[in-house]
């Protein structure tokens, strides 16, 4: 991941080309490429929670590493702004997700590698009650003196409402065990704009076409390198992969009914080498139907 900007954040300035974090006190800080890399992908998504997954195929490529990788660098790196930025910028645990960064901007602000100021302002808007005639219910004294003989239309609708929310606590139970319990906590519906069936499989994707990957010849693809799995959920996001220019990577979730996952991942995607290598990654797991 190389860059050139400087960024100017509240008391400290930030050369990316260097890696050297400076404080206005003249403190000095020099960050390893790992930590330069995290740092300038959650300051990239300042606001947003970027996930673990994403962080650790940006920043670490094709090498194979734990999470723990991952939480060290970010350990490293609040150390480091906590001990220099403390009020102006926080990186936050979002569970079970990823990492949030936020920047407190007030009157500071982010300068480019041409030293342009971008100042933020933020607009605040106040809302004032109102109350329309029309939200007005007139009672008259003889409804509310009336007395309220019982029924059997009120049995009726206790009956009903009891029908009602057995079905709805039914529903919330599949929902939790068939949809939250079967999604990996890292996995975002959004991130997936395609659901499609592959034999007894369910396989989701992002926009292929956005990444310079034709969709239709990339589901024959991935049938061809899931064919030896069965009943399984299959989740693929393409990425540019910021290491090598122009390149669109993929990172494929296996979720297999035994409750084994399994990552792939392709760092540069070739039409039908996708699926051979898909293929014999997962028959080296001995993952079969």
């Amino acid at each position: 991941m190389t860059s050139s900007e400087v960024y100017r954040i509240g008391p400290i300035t930030y050369d990316s080309s260097t890696r050297t974090l400076t404080h206005d006190n003249g403190q000095t800080e020099y960050f390893t490429p790992r930590v330069n890399d995290v740092f300038l992908l959650l300051l990239e998504h300042q606001g947003t929670c970027v996930e673990k997954e994403f962080l650790l195929s940006q920043c670490w490529g094709e090498a194979i590493v734990s999470e723990q990788a991952l939480t060290n660098v970010i350990s490293k790196l609040r150390k480091v702004l906590v001990k220099h930025a403390l009020t102006t910028i926080t990186i936050t645990t979002v569970s079970k997700s990823g990492y949030l960064l936020e920047v407190k901007m007030d009157d500071s602000c982010v300068v480019d590698a041409d030293n342009k100021q971008v100042k933020q302002q933020l607009e605040r808007k106040t809302i004032k009650p109102s109350l329309l005639s029309e939200d007005i219910v007139k009672v008259n004294e003889s409804d509310i003196k009336k007395p309220v003989e019982p029924n059997i239309l009120g049995r009726k609708s206790v009956f009903y409402l009891l029908i009602i929310l057995i079905s709805i606590t039914t529903l919330l139970i599949y929902y939790i065990n068939d949809v939250i319990n079967a999604t990996p906590y890292f996995i975002d519906a959004k991130n997936y704009s395609h659901e499609i069936n592959i034999g007894t499989n369910k396989v989701y994707f992002n926009e292929a076409d956005d990444y310079d990957v034709d969709k239709a010849l990339f589901i024959k693809d991935i049938t061809k390198g899931i064919s030896s799995v069965c009943h399984s959920n299959i989740y693929a996001q393409f990425y540019y992969n910021t290491r090598i220019a122009n390149n669109s990577a993929i990172v494929v979730f296996i979720m297999i009914p035994d409750g084994r996952t399994f990552n792939f991942r392709m760092s540069k995607y070739h039409y039908r080498d996708f699926s051979k290598q898909l293929n014999s990654y997962l028959e080296s797991k001995n993952i079969s139907c």
